[in-house]
């Protein structure tokens, strides 16, 4: 049976059980329009607490004309996410590598014009807190 590279590693000592097994937090997300929304910033969470780390986001839109979203932290705005297209109703996921989201807010900035249309899903995050 083959090991996954993080079991191999805490099997040789290079990482230890709480640098993976920290304690997942879900993010709900919720943003919904009933009058025309453009080209604004989305605040989807409050400062993390030190050492946080973000695994994965799964959002499901409808339809936005013209709409692109981008998802990141305070000082890189587009750091997780960059320019994932609603032109179509549909989801945008991120399940790639942990991204360091400690002492930052996680925000969302939308090109395009809402107009009763929604955004909602979930982030998580895991820390050691």
């Amino acid at each position: 049976m083959a090991n996954s590279t993080v079991v191999t590693n805490l099997a040789a000592g290079k990482v230890f059980p709480n640098d993976y097994l920290g304690t997942v937090k879900h993010i709900p997300v919720v943003f919904t329009t009933d009058g025309t929304y453009s080209a604004e910033a989305m605040v989807f969470s409050e400062v993390l607490p030190p050492d946080t780390y973000l695994v994965g986001i799964h959002l499901t839109t409808t339809a936005i004309a013209d709409g692109e979203l981008d998802v990141g932290y305070t000082g890189d705005a587009d750091a997780i996410i960059d320019g994932a297209v609603l032109t179509s109703a549909g989801n945008v996921n991120y399940q790639a590598d942990p991204v360091d989201v400690g002492s930052k807010k996680i925000i969302g900035t939308l090109t395009g014009t809402m107009s009763s249309d929604k955004i909602e899903g979930y982030i998580l995050v895991v820390n050691n807190a």
